[in-house]
């Protein structure tokens, strides 16, 4: 028997305002009958509990109190409600099977049904259908799930295009060997002026020197001594303005304390541009023998430095803000109008314009991979009731090969929209020539740090022992007690990528 409905009044909704809108004909979503009841004109209703809502609708047939239907929306606001379950049956599958029956969908949407029916989603029957096809393009089913039960947990719309930038962004390609692939495709491009123009904005984007900064401060030390003028002369070639005795002191003193931003201030880089084209001048002159004997000695020292975490550190500040990921306003109002920015000063930006360009086809594919890494990534970063969690990939030209940097970090905010520093967690990782990939696990809870570090290098826990007292110095220096370091083994380490598709718990308890 087919009942129907007619006439829905929200009473409650604790769902993402997405979610919130009036359903559309076409659409269904699966509740159960939570009550039936009849007034004393003889009219029944029931309170139906579907997709986190609580919905009053008038009865025009009976439905039972318990049961689970589906709801397909009609024409004139009219329900559709087809039985899935008999009153007391909480089976996820059976109803899914069951969904699927309904609409006479192959096995390959019951990943889809099921998420859809764990979430309580809206969907409709084409949608349903085009996401099963996305699913079975990536030929990892379970992994996909994994994706789908993120995009519905969310309220994201359920719309393949939406799906491959999450699929993107778990199991894409990482962005350095992308960009190496987009170089090397721009590369074999006709040198037609927009090509150019193009390989000149992506240089000067993602290519400025890794070692930029460590190398200036090693230079700005070694003019310590008095009378150390090749020093002197590489810091005029570098175009910064000579430091006082007490500058240098400043700077070293900075250094060992490892406060990189200061550092940066200290030494005196007001054009970040204008330094980059530079050091790269002097290291092109320092690679073809053109510097003084002295200079190009003491260049190549400060160039083999074997810490460059100054230098990384302000990689990532840069490209924190190059990548684009938060450029969506700016690309929305560009793919509306057909165009591009003119100068664009982000990835995003310049994928974008390579897209538009009728001159760079042989390079779109790769151009399409990143867009949708970096749409996955802004995508899959969001809030889960009070908690919110954001992972970002960075391409570091770290070594002979480049690599991603991958962040996951999860945390609250106050009112404000600051973070909450005495409850986080963060996780990254990092694949290392020598080392291979290494997961970094840090647990903040009340200030007290605890740190994980996955490899199976069997020296790592001598090495760890060694570093702690000095990691104990630097966290009470800024408020916070490190409980301790442990290594555990490679194969127990979740990649930050996968953090955001996981519906479990953190591992850290957030209640105050």
């Amino acid at each position: 028997m087919v009942e129907r409905m007619e006439r829905t009044l929200p009473v409650a909704a604790v769902r993402d305002p997405v979610s919130r809108r009036p359903l559309a004909p076409g659409e269904a979503i699966i509740g159960r009958v939570e009550q039936v009841e009849e007034t004393e004109t003889g009219e029944r209703s029931a309170l139906v509990r579907a997709g986190g809502q609580l919905i009053r609708a008038r009865l025009e047939a009976p439905l039972a109190e318990g049961r689970l239907y589906l709801f397909e929306i009609h024409e004139q606001g009219r329900w559709k409600a087809v039985p899935l379950s008999r009153a007391g049956a909480h089976s996820l599958e059976e109803a899914a099977r069951q969904w699927q029956r309904a609409w006479k969908l192959s096995d390959a949407a019951l990943p889809v049904l099921r998420q859809a029916l764990k979430a309580g989603a809206v969907v409709t029957k084409t949608e349903v259908v085009k996401l099963a096809e996305a699913v079975q393009q990536t030929g990892q089913p379970d992994s996909a799930e994994e994706v789908l039960a993120h995009l519905f947990r969310r309220g994201l719309p359920p719309s393949p295009a939406v799906f491959r930038t999450l699929w993107a962004a778990r199991a894409g390609a990482p962005l350095a060997s992308l960009l190496t692939e987009l170089k090397a495709a721009l590369a074999a491009l006709p040198a037609q002026p927009g090509t150019v123009a193009l390989r000149q904005d992506f240089e000067r984007l993602l290519s400025p020197s890794l070692f930029a900064y460590e190398t200036a401060a090693h230079v700005a030390l070694a003019a310590r001594q008095e009378g150390a003028e090749p020093a002197s002369a590489l810091w005029a070639r570098l175009g910064l303005a000579p430091l006082t005795k007490d500058g240098r002191m400043a700077l070293r003193e900075a250094l060992r304390q490892r406060r990189f931003s200061e550092v940066g201030r200290l030494l005196g880089v007001t054009d970040e541009e204008r330094f980059f084209a530079r050091v790269a001048a002097v290291d092109a002159a320092f690679r073809r023998g053109e510097l003084p004997r002295a200079e190009a000695e003491l260049w190549a020292a400060a160039r083999t430095a074997r810490d460059p975490a100054l230098s990384v550190f302000h990689w990532l500040r840069r490209m924190a803000a190059r990548l684009g990921v938060g450029d969506e306003a700016e690309l929305a109002r560009a793919l509306k109008t057909g165009s591009a920015p003119v100068a664009p000063s982000s990835l995003k930006g310049l994928l974008l314009r390579l897209l538009h360009d009728p001159e760079t086809s042989g390079a779109k594919r790769t151009a399409e991979a990143l867009l949708d890494r970096l749409d996955g990534m802004a995508i899959a970063s969001g809030r889960d009731g009070a908690m919110e969690h954001a992972w970002l990939a960075f391409p570091l030209p770290l070594g002979r090969h480049d690599s991603d940097l991958v962040v996951y970090w999860q945390g609250r905010r106050s009112h404000e929209r600051t973070l909450d520093t005495d409850y986080s967690r963060i996780v990254c990782s990092l694949t290392l020539e020598e080392l291979g990939e290494v997961v970094v696990d840090m647990r903040v809870q009340r200030r007290i740090v605890h740190i994980s570090i996955f490899h199976d290098d069997p020296q790592l826990s001598a090495l760890i022992a060694r570093l702690s007292p000095l990691a104990k110095e630097r966290f009470q220096a800024h408020g916070y007690r490190l409980s301790g370091v442990d290594v555990k083994a490679a194969s127990a380490a979740c990649p930050p990528s996968l953090f955001p598709f996981q519906s479990g718990g953190s591992g850290v308890d957030w209640r105050a």
